[in-house]
């Protein structure tokens, strides 16, 4: 039992690593990785490749058949009715139709007996009568009234399922499938672009932390190295070997120090939190980074020399752009040709109109071919085409335009990276001078052949050069990752 307690108790003491946060620190890379899940900008430009994906994929269902079903219900308010007037049809005897055509056979008229029983025959001429416009009378006619045409229903039901297949769209479901990829690898390239963005303030914000904690160690060594002086001109003073002004100027010093000590602890929290916030780790006091400002083989820009301008999600984005303008041109130019399809139905009617509409249900199968020709709209067609080519020109000038200013950001982060590779070499060689003179400073001084002032002022310039050095090599660090962005390097 006492075991258990004694475990419990350890692991309450234990301290523990902040949700989130790794025990040995954070790399640079970890927050570079970090910030990309964590940003929203990312994930925006995500669900837009997305979408666009999605559009894509629809486009091309325009190349397959449309299959529907439709529905329709009506109420009527009058009766249908067939005629307009009443009418007199007349009635022909069997033997005066053709059977082949259907109308009057050529015997109606030659052949007495069939003409005597056909039309009306004039007994003093034997002949058939006529009427005014020179047709024949007819012996017997059938009596229609107009009345008795009516077809009496009120409720019509109509029903149709099939499919519509398109044929030949004079190349619009082409140009439309290839503006929906075109526009997916925009999003595509605006998403590395996003990348690209975030790796840079995330490098910035590295570098800065990376920095100040360098500055904080700065500070702490230059407030032990005053430390000491005071305590060695305390031990001189009472020996009565320095004035009291020179101890007060060194401890003024020491608290000049101790100022700035704190200032840098302060900024070096506050860069932390701003690098947490974008990388959406936890902030805790204790959490850590393990890169430092050492100047290794990876800030060559040896392998940076080689540049093409087709590396850059800014022109591959806008080249994109150009193809998508050229898409619409296309487009707009395939307005002039037919349309065609082909399509192919069910159609079910109540009242039915193959049973003299009676109250059932009537079907039928439909196949037909649709096509449509444009043939004039007063010029849309025209200045909405050269809209489009005045758009296409556009987007190539902008493509154009971009390019140049790249190629311009390129050099000016070539040259500041090799300003910032200069710099940092000179600030080494004074930080050596630097450290030279302190050396010498400090044996003159313990010797006694130097003032205190001689010695505050070896201390601040060794102080001065090891800042320097530390803002030189940060600038060197940055000045790599603006030229990686600039040439498009991930």
């Amino acid at each position: 039992m006492k075991k258990i307690q004694v475990i419990v108790l350890f692991l309450i003491l234990l301290p523990a690593a902040a949700p989130g946060q790794k025990k040995d620190g954070y790399s640079l890379d970890d927050c570079r990785r970090l910030a990309k899940e964590h940003n929203q900008k990312i994930k925006i430009a995500e669900e837009q490749k997305g979408a666009a994906d999605e559009i894509r994929k629809a486009a091309f269902t325009e190349f397959l058949p449309n299959f529907s079903i439709n529905g329709t219900y009506a109420r009527l308010t009058k009766e249908y009715q067939l005629l307009s007037k009443d009418m007199f049809l007349p009635v022909v005897p069997y033997s005066a139709i053709d059977a082949t055509t259907g109308g009057l056979s050529n015997t109606a008229l030659s052949d007495p007996a069939v003409a005597a029983s056909t039309f009306v025959i004039n007994p003093l001429t034997g002949k058939v009568v006529t009427d005014a416009s020179g047709n024949p009378v007819f012996k017997n006619y059938s009596y229609l009234p107009a009345s008795e045409t009516k077809i009496n229903f009120r409720n019509v039901y109509a029903g149709n399922a099939g499919f519509t297949q398109p044929v030949f769209m004079g190349g619009k479901i082409i140009q439309m499938n290839r503006i929906a990829r075109l526009n997916e690898q925009v999003a595509g390239e605006n998403r590395v672009l996003a990348e690209d963005e975030v790796v840079y303030s995330v490098d910035e914000a590295y570098w800065r932390v990376v920095s100040l904690n360098e500055k904080v160690r700065l500070a702490d060594q230059y407030e032990s190295m005053l430390k000491r002086l005071v305590a060695d001109i305390e031990n001189f003073s009472k020996e009565g070997l320095i004035t009291g002004n020179d101890l007060l100027r060194a401890r003024v010093r020491l608290s000049e120090i101790q100022l700035m000590q704190l200032k840098a602890s302060n900024g070096y929290e506050l860069s932390k939190m701003a690098l947490c916030q974008v990388t959406g780790v936890e902030y805790n006091s204790s959490v850590s980074f393990t890169d430092s400002l050492s100047l290794d083989s990876k800030c060559s820009a040896d392998s940076l020399a080689e540049f093409r301008l087709n590396d850059r999600p800014e022109i591959r984005m806008l080249g994109k752009g150009v193809e998508i303008a050229d898409a619409w041109v296309s487009l707009m130019r395939s307005r002039y040709m037919p349309n065609i399809g082909l399509s192919a139905g069910f159609l079910v009617m109540n009242p039915n109109p193959y049973r003299g509409f009676a109250q059932e249900f009537g079907s039928d199968w439909t196949v037909g071919i649709v096509c449509n020709i444009p043939v004039f709209h007063f010029g849309e067609k025209v200045r909405t085409m050269k809209a489009a080519e005045h758009e296409r020109k556009v987007a190539q000038l902008r493509l154009d335009e971009t390019g140049e200013l790249i190629t311009l950001q390129v050099r000016q982060s070539e040259f500041r990276y090799r300003e910032a590779v200069k710099k940092t070499e000179l600030a080494g060689l004074s930080l050596d001078q630097a450290k030279e003179n302190l050396r010498l400073t400090a044996d003159n001084f313990a010797e006694g052949r130097l003032k205190t002032t001689d010695m505050l002022e070896a201390q601040a310039e060794w102080e001065k050069a090891v800042s320097e050095l530390i803002d030189a090599k940060t600038e060197r660090l940055l000045a790599l990752s603006n030229l990686k962005k600039a040439k498009g390097i991930h």
